[in-house]
């Protein structure tokens, strides 16, 4: 695919130097191919995965072994979806671009809304401490530290990069954790915050990727309720509704059992949290 890939750029970042020989890193440069722009209009098809692999190879030819160069978009999207793409009928293929430029407008809309949604890795202990650490943090701060664990340690899939450069990114957001630590996490929370950060980083660094690089870290992913230093997992929700309320216990099974989604028995058990949590704070304290 000829293309002056200049245009799928979207800067160029100087990151704190780590490693050393081949493996020094000091730079991090971004390229975002989207088959629509922010207001959902077409500017390009996507790329077949013989063109991603080309985009990807070209581009990382034009820059030095300190550079990591990271790769995202929808036009990329043929790299894991393989043989996929290929099952769906032309209208299936116009449909489905047009429910995701329908999404991508959404998301654009109501970005500032998500940027702080929290991020787990699914170890609770790592979960709680950070959610403690960033509980009194401002809204961009705490989507600082969760993009961390989004796009430095739990990538959802390494297709776009070497395993070097996936160790190096996650390398990069404990520099990241670091910068926090020094600037806006609680002087008393930063150290339980720095190890619970680095305990993450060690699982996203023995995470492995199937063929299609999509990424298994081994620990299921954390199903909370609350926020802050109140965060509770749901098993544990549900082990003392059953201790001290069988009568909402029963209603929760039945719930279970009735809801194919789930979503209902979750809101059933949400609300029960909240209103056992406000009864009694110290009902779910560790």
């Amino acid at each position: 695919m000829n293309t002056d890939y200049s245009q799928f750029c979207r800067g160029t970042t100087v990151i704190p130097s780590y490693g050393n020989g081949n493996y020094k890193k000091d730079t991090l440069v971004k390229y975002e191919f989207n088959t629509t722009d922010e207001h959902g209009n077409k500017i390009m098809d996507q790329m077949t995965k013989e063109e991603t692999l080309q985009a990807m190879k070209d581009i990382r030819s034009q820059y030095g072994d300190g550079v990591i160069v990271e790769f995202s978009g929808d036009g990329m999207a043929a790299l894991v979806e393989g043989k996929k793409a290929s099952t769906l009928s032309k209208d299936q293929e116009e449909a489905a671009r047009a429910k995701n430029a329908a999404f991508q407008q959404e998301i654009t809309q109501i970005d500032n809304v998500l940027y702080d949604l929290p991020e787990y890795s699914g170890m609770y202990d790592a979960d709680k401490a950070v959610a403690s650490a960033l509980e009194n943090c401002k809204k961009e701060e705490k989507g600082f530290v969760y993009d961390i664990i989004r796009q430095n340690f739990l990538i959802g899939n390494a297709g776009s990069m070497t395993e070097e450069e996936r160790q190096a990114n996650i390398s990069l957001g404990m520099k990241k954790a670091e910068y926090a630590a020094q600037n806006f996490i609680p002087e008393d929370k930063r150290e339980s915050f720095l190890d619970a950060m680095k305990s993450i980083a060690k699982l996203a660094g023995a995470g492995k990727a199937d063929s299609s690089g999509n990424m298994d870290y081994g620990v299921p992913k954390g199903k909370y309720l609350g926020h802050g230093s109140g965060l509770v997992r749901t098993t544990d929700v549900t082990e003392k509704m059953k201790t001290v309320d069988k009568e909402a216990y029963a209603e929760y099974q039945k719930k279970m059992k009735n809801d194919d989604s789930g979503l209902d028995s979750l809101k059933y058990l949400l609300n029960w949290y909240m209103n056992a949590a406000q009864k009694n704070p110290s009902m779910f304290e560790s």
